[in-house]
């Protein structure tokens, strides 16, 4: 198996959708991954050093690796194809749209909304996603080196009501994350979605202050 490449980048593609291209020169070998698009922006510049994550998709006499930049996105990655009807492209989107932490997290929470964010993904495949994972989503986060946001508990509803609000507004899922941790953080109660929206739109218009 090829767990990872170590090489300089000698391209970098945006497709303008969830999957990009990067080609690694290792040893005057040029290697071709598919890779998520944040992860193309984060793995550095054309003539870098760098050390990509592999896993290898075999569809009869098609090879593609995908990239990742650390294990967890790899495992997370591996794990969403566990998932009925879930291929490669659609793993690798889910895990680039929304990334580790905030994915975890809306599936412990069972926020549909928020996993309907990545492309291709519906109502019926976020929860098929949700109760299919949320028991392997509870024993990987385990495994994450930082303790994820523990859930709103019993709140679900609400919290896709402010997610769904808040998408609707244009904010992105890792926007959107990251305003609800700080709500949780600070304790703001989840019984009612207004407070929650009025939080987030703070947090999110004023970071520093919050």
């Amino acid at each position: 198996m090829l767990a990872y490449l170590k090489g300089v980048i000698v391209t970098k593609e945006i497709s303008g959708g969830p999957v990009d291209r990067l080609v690694l020169d290792v040893n005057d070998v040029g290697y071709e991954l598919s890779v998520a698009h944040s992860a193309l922006l984060q793995l550095g510049q054309i003539g870098d050093s760098v050390t990509v994550y592999t896993s290898i998709a075999i569809r009869e006499s098609e090879w593609t690796i995908f990239g990742f930049r650390d294990v967890s996105e790899r495992q997370l990655f591996n794990l969403l194809q566990s998932v009925t009807g879930i291929g490669p492209k659609l793993a690798l989107g889910l895990v680039g749209t929304l990334g580790i932490e905030t994915l975890v997290e809306a599936v412990l929470s069972e926020n549909q909304k928020m996993i309907s964010q990545a492309p291709g993904v519906g109502a019926k495949v976020a929860q098929r996603i949700i109760l299919e994972l949320k028991t392997k989503m509870e024993e990987f986060s385990q495994t994450l080196g930082s303790k994820p946001l523990e859930p709103f508990v019993g709140k679900s509803a609400v919290f896709e009501e402010v997610t769904d609000i808040l998408a609707n507004l244009g904010y992105t899922a890792t926007e959107i994350h990251a305003a609800l941790k700080k709500a949780k953080e600070k304790n703001i109660e989840a019984d009612s979605a207004e407070e929650l929206v009025r939080f987030a739109l703070k947090a999110l218009s004023a970071p520093q202050s919050v």
